[in-house]
Formats: structure tokens, sequence, C-alpha cells
């Protein structure tokens, strides 16, 4: 028989510890104090009572013994003896709940993500008071021009610099780049790869890149040497690993097919059966062994008279990304190209677009490169041949060349001819101009190598270029590293993450992304 008179009782118990809070209210430093409590939740309800004003919460951090600086935690994070806190909140200017309030903590007690939560208070007080232009265009135009942006982040951090110094945390870093894409959405750039939430062209943790970084740098470059944190070391440069090597059989007979057998409709079917079966050792040893443009051509002759085999390598390579550039680049990219040049105050850039306006076809196509190139211009690492920093006049001559009608193919390797050509890179030399009946040609100086291109038009002819450097696994022209890092956006390819490191190429995306 049960006793009644017996209870039972289901006991948690909550290990309480002593932390440091330190507490900010609209990124002033307020007060320290220690705390006893059992959770990151009672925390921050404790900070909170002992505030004299209404806020609402931003963000918590806790300092990590193994980064040695603040990071971001989630509410639900486990609570140690001594554990240091950072909490933000924002002072409210009414003196009733904001309803935000509400929902802002209800996010903060429920998300598993509270670095998710960013309010734009701040920097939209300070841009309405330093650069009220920047919201009015952003107003009209939902997007901001290159100069706007400029001006956004030169005074925003300007702000970060007067309240954490010239080396700002990582973390204060990261909280202004997604302070801005929030205030701007337009700016957010959403790209599927990686876990990048859309920020990293203004601040990107892993790499140290982005406008923020970039405009700090050149801040700090005016300090003394005594202000500075940091002295300057000379990297060493390490080679790369080499891949491990594997036992693969020399497909010799499909090789010798490939040499041997000529191009015909009878013949088709056997060459691409035979290009098929010799993908994965082709790769490898273009990869490892890293032959000349005219070794690899010369091992596999039908990639020049057979110029669809050129799309099917490439289709393999990229998982049947082979029609993407055709496809998007008159239809989609070049209108938007226009609209967002329009922004542009540049006088070469407006007279451009003037001539854009009545052209079509070739002709259109060679101004809108010389337009993309002047919205990624070449960087400081892309220098000429003489060594002497490469103008955006000039970059496009490293992708595309024109030289007079009735020019001789095998006279474009000669020395001499028209200055010689510029490029150490294959490059795209049109004989006769654009949009006269021009003949296109992939030219490979270094290798006296020349490829006469069956196509109709210049962007099929820019395909195919991108596409031989694939082929042939080249390295871009550094004078045009930011443009092929664009195209790969064209192609729909995962984004490298050296592209991801270049701000202005994943700002320009973002300006096409807003442009539905």
């Amino acid at each position: 028989m049960e006793d009644e008179g017996q209870l039972t009782f289901n006991v948690t118990l909550t290990i309480l510890h002593r932390v440091l809070a330190t507490v900010f209210i609209d990124g002033k430093e307020t007060w320290r104090k220690l705390f006893t409590v059992g959770s990151v939740g009672e925390l921050i309800n404790s900070a909170k009572t002992e505030l004299s004003q209404q806020v609402s919460i931003d963000r918590i951090l806790r300092f990590d013994a193994d980064f040695q600086e603040f990071i971001d935690i989630d509410v639900n994070s486990e609570l140690k003896e001594l554990d240091k806190f950072q909490i933000f909140y924002t002072a409210s200017n009414v003196t009733t709940q904001d309803p935000l309030d509400g929902r802002v903590e209800s996010l903060l007690f429920h998300s598993t993500d509270v670095s998710r939560i960013v309010t734009t208070t701040g920097l939209l007080t300070l841009l309405e008071e330093k650069a009220p232009t920047i919201l009015r265009e952003h107003e009209d135009t939902k997007t901001l021009s290159i100069s706007s942006r400029k001006l956004l982040v030169k005074v925003a951090v300007s702000d970060l610099v007067e309240k954490h110094g010239f080396y700002p945390s990582g973390t204060e870093k990261m909280a202004l780049a997604k302070e801005i894409v929030s205030l701007f959405p337009s700016l957010r750039i959403n790209v599927p790869f990686g876990e990048n939430e859309g920020h990293e062209h203004f601040f990107d943790g892993p790499s140290h890149s982005g406008f923020i970084e970039m405009r700090l740098r050149n801040l700090r470059r005016k300090l003394q040497q005594s202000q500075r944190s940091y002295n300057l070391k000379r990297r060493l440069s390490t080679d790369q690993p080499s891949l491990p090597i594997v036992d693969e059989a020399v497909p010799t007979e499909w090789l010798t097919l490939i040499k041997r057998i000529r191009p015909s409709p009878e013949n088709s079917s056997s060459i691409k059966t035979a290009i098929d079966q010799t993908f994965s050792y082709r790769r490898r040893w273009i990869t490892e062994k890293s032959p000349t443009v005219g070794q690899i051509f010369k091992e596999y002759p039908r990639f020049l008279d057979m110029p669809a085999l050129l799309d099917i390598e490439f289709s393999k390579m990229t998982d049947g990304k082979e029609d993407m550039f055709i496809k998007k680049w008159e239809g989609t990219i070049i209108p938007k190209l226009k609209e967002i040049a329009s922004f542009e105050k540049k006088t070469d850039i407006r007279h451009l677009l003037e001539k854009a306006d009545n052209q079509q076809d070739d002709e259109l196509c060679h101004t809108m490169l010389r337009i993309l190139i002047h919205l990624l211009p070449p960087t400081a690492s892309g220098r000429s041949v003489a060594g002497s920093k490469c103008c955006v006049n000039s970059a496009l001559s490293y992708l595309l060349e024109v030289v007079p009608a009735g020019t001789i193919v095998t006279s474009l390797l000669r020395e001499g001819m028209n200055g010689s050509l510029k490029s150490t890179q294959p490059q795209l030399v049109s004989i006769g101009s654009p949009g006269h009946e021009a003949q296109y040609v992939i030219v490979a100086k270094n290798d006296s190598f020349a490829f006469p291109l069956d196509v109709e038009n210049l962007t099929c002819a820019v395909d195919k270029l991108f596409k031989f450097y694939w082929l042939c696994n080249l390295q871009y022209p550094c004078q045009l590293s930011s443009v092929f890092s664009f195209f790969e956006y064209v192609y729909d390819l995962p984004l490298s993450q050296s592209t991801c490191k270049r701000s202005k190429v994943m700002e320009l995306i973002a300006k096409l992304q807003s442009r539905a």
C-alpha cells in the first residue's frame, strides 16, 4: 500500500559561478561588476536590472583564451568560473518599452546564434550626422554607388577608430560589417559558397580582408613607428605540398587513338570516347607536371580540330556549366552592368555608356568588357611586363588585342609585330575590328602557339578563352585577375578563396544580385 505521506521531489541543481561583466550602452563602457549566476541568460537579466534606463540587448561576447579576444556567444553557452563578458545594450529614446526590444530579447533567448542579431541604430545615427547623402541615395536608388560606398566605409571606420583605436578586434570589425549590410541590404552578397553570410567583402575574419580592413591599413600607414602595434615582418615563401603519387596505368591505346585518328563524322564518336576515357589521366598529368600549352595540344591534338571537345572537357570539370557564360552574358549580365555603370561619375565610363547605347553584338560586347575593367580595375599586384602599374585603359589588351584586318595568324607570334603582344599569358586577338567580320584567335605567345577560333561572335570567343585557361590549368593574367574572378561568378562556379578576398568583385556581385 502506497504511503500517502510520502512525497517525491525532482530537484535540478544549478551551479553558480562568479563572472565579470562589462556593460556597454550605445557603444560606450558604462561599468564593470562581478555577478554570481548560473547561466548566460541570468547574467543578462541581472545586468539589465542594474541599469537605471530603458535598454535593449544587442549582443553578448565572452573572452576566449585560445583566440585571446572576445567572441560572440549563444545564450545557451556553458558558463565557467571567472569568465569575462561584454554585454552591449542600446538605450531606448522612450520611457515605455520599445516593442522591438521585446522581439530582440525573445530572439536572444530562443536563438542559437546571437551573432546574427545586429542593430543598425548606431550606424544610422552616425550617417544622419556625418553623411546624410548616403542615406538619401540609398532611399532613392535602393543601392549605393562606388563613391558613396567609399564614403560609407570612411565614415564608419573613422568612428570605429575613435571608439576602439587603430587596431580594433576582429569581433569589432565583424560587428561593423554586419551592421553595414543590415542597414543597406542591397550590399549583402548571397553567393552559395562556404558559410559566408554576405558581409565578407566588408570584413572577412579568416583572411583579414575587406573594405574595412583596407581602410584601417591605409590609416595605419600614416602612424608614427611608436604608434604601431605590430612590426612588419617579411614572409618566408614555402613550396606548396605536392599531390600524392597514385599508380595509374597510362591509357596508351586511347592516347594513340587520339593522336592518329582524324576527325570526321564517322570517327567523331570514337574520338569523344577516347577523350572521355583519358580525362582523369589528362587532368592529373596537367595538374602535376604543368606541361606547356604546346605540349598539351601535341599530346591531345583533337582539341584543336574538334572545338566541341573544349566544351566537353570544361563540362566534366565544372559539372555541366559549359553554357552558362553564353546564356547569361548578353541577356542578363550586360543590361545589369549598364545600369550599375550609369551611377558612376567617371568621364570614361559615361563616354563608354553613350557608345554602348548605339551598339549591338560584338561592338557592344567589346565596349562592355571595357566598362567591366573600369568597374574592376587592375590591383596593385597587376603589373605590366616592364614592371610599371597597368592602367585601366591598357588592361583590356591583356584580354583582347585588336590588329588590322588581313594580318596573318603566324605573324602574331613574331616579335615586333605592332610592338608585339603585351601579355605573357594567353589572350584573344581580333584580326579586324570587333563587329566587322573579325576573326578571333587565342595566342599564347610564350609558347609560340596560335589557336584560330571557329566562333560567331566575341562573346563566344571570350567563352573559349576562359575554358582554354581551365583546360591548360593556367593562372589568370594578374592585370585582369578580378575580371576573370568575376567570370567565375558568371559561369556559376564555386568561388575560389582568392575570389572571396577580392572586395570589388564581391561588391559588384552584390550589385548584380540586387537587380533581380
